[in-house]
């Protein structure tokens, strides 16, 4: 019998990618996020959820994708692994949670795929869907300074709690 992985299927700047079920939190409407000064260009800013700063990764500025602006259905996909704590992906819309077979993916060849970023490609459901690697949505220094922001913007709000 044929392996399968579970991957949770969203559209960022008019591409279709997906990452592992595994490495999703929980997925969260577009809301008010904090901006604080300083924010890096790929931050959209930090989302207060239940007292915890999560920073938002606009995706597409990482990938050097052209931006699209935040509407009504955008949606945060608040994972782990990114970085010390949790992280949220700024998508367009997440479509579907899908079980792929591990033999309909064609793997991205290293030079192709800055970082190792992108795993590879299925087609399901009548698209290319890019498999995306959390773990290594950032380089080593990028993951430690979002997570001195991250941490910084905790205290931050545990000081507007007091």
């Amino acid at each position: 019998m044929e392996a399968h992985r579970t991957v949770l299927v969203f559209e960022l700047a008019r591409e279709t990618a997906a990452i592992p079920i595994e490495s999703a939190h929980s997925i969260v409407h577009m809301t008010r996020l904090d901006r604080p000064p300083g924010l890096p260009a790929v931050l959209e800013g930090v989302l207060n959820l239940a007292g915890t700063a999560v920073p938002v990764i606009r995706l597409e500025r990482v990938l050097g994708l052209s931006a699209e602006d935040t509407g009504l259905f955008s949606m945060l996909i608040v994972m782990k692994g990114v970085s010390a704590g949790m992280t949220a992906l700024l998508v367009g819309r997440v479509h579907e949670v899908l079980s792929v077979a591990d033999g309909s993916r064609v793997d991205a060849s290293r030079e192709h795929s800055f970082n190792a970023f992108a795993e590879g490609a299925v087609i399901a459901v009548g698209r290319t869907i890019h498999l995306l690697s959390p773990e290594r949505i950032l380089l080593e220094g990028e993951r430690q300074i979002l997570s001195d922001f991250q941490a910084q913007a905790q205290r931050r709000l545990q000081g507007w709690e007091q």
